[in-house]
């Protein structure tokens, strides 16, 4: 499900490409305003539609949760590392080509995005551990400013899930 920048905006152009087309190919423009506004309101994908996006990200998003949850309460490296890993086994299950394109954009973009920043925080907290010279005061204000964009990630994703 590893999603870039680029893909993220192609499929974000393609969602509004979509949405603003409408009966019999004419574009929404060209219709009355009120019947512009219900064709770009129904043609977009729901992501809190019951089915594969939930099903699918409720596990990984659950996982973060509890991961963000954990470092509220103050954990130890290696049970960081263990929520890590524990987040990235759910988000091993997910099957991005099975998810519409509404979800990749509100929810599992986000998502994705959360999760690196964790996986960055949990190399960089690595790597301090393993250099004499460096001790955890020193590198915290970085670990707190990755786990606070990661929270506000999560956050956006599981909006996005809600709808």
């Amino acid at each position: 499900m590893r999603l870039s920048s680029a893909t993220v905006g192609m499929l974000l152009g393609l969602a509004l490409i979509f949405s603003s087309c409408g009966a019999a190919g004419t574009s929404a423009v060209d219709k009355p305003a009120g019947t512009a506004t219900a064709a770009a309101t129904t043609s977009r994908a729901k992501p809190n539609a019951p089915g594969p996006c939930r099903r699918q990200l409720r596990g990984f998003l659950g996982a973060m949760a509890r991961l963000r949850d954990g470092l509220a309460r103050g954990l130890s490296y290696d049970d960081y590392l263990g929520g890590v890993r524990r987040t990235r086994t759910a988000y091993s299950r997910i099957h991005a080509a099975k998810l519409p394109a509404g979800c990749l954009i509100a929810s599992a973009g986000p998502a994705e995005r959360a999760f690196n920043l964790y996986i960055d925080a949990a190399n960089a907290w690595g790597d301090c551990l393993a250099t004499v010279s460096c001790n955890t005061h020193s590198i915290e204000p970085r670990l707190q400013r990755k786990w606070a964009l990661a929270s506000h990630s999560l956050s956006l994703a599981q909006r996005g899930l809600e709808g």
